[in-house]
């Protein structure tokens, strides 16, 4: 878990995600996520700009987060991994989100 440089607790953590674009939909696992967005290590990354809609439980948690995100980061356009943004999470989402990388930061 770190503070991003954009201000927002990550918290490293393996969450099922479904990513839907004009393709279709596929499952990935984050690897860290915040209120503001989350990194996927081992996915095939879509091109940077393209909007995804993102639904995912947050561990212990029985109701989902959906929202829209933008691909903001591919590491290695060769290999694997890409970041998003969050685009339009709803306020109390995103705090549900931050609440949960400050546990698991004292959890740690």
């Amino acid at each position: 878990m770190s503070l991003e440089r954009r201000g927002a607790l990550r918290a490293n953590a393996v969450i099922p995600v479904e990513v839907r674009d004009a393709r279709g939909f596929s499952l990935y696992s984050t690897r860290d996520i915040s209120s503001t967005g989350l990194f996927f290590d081992r996915a095939i990354p879509f091109a940077q700009g393209i909007r995804v809609s993102l639904a995912f439980t947050l561990p212990g948690e029985g109701q989902a987060i959906r929202c829209d995100g933008e691909v903001v980061n591919v590491p290695d356009k060769k290999g694997y991994g890409m970041g998003i943004r969050f685009l339009d999470i709803a306020p109390d989402d995103a705090r549900r989100v931050e609440e949960f990388a400050k546990e698991t930061l004292e959890g740690a």
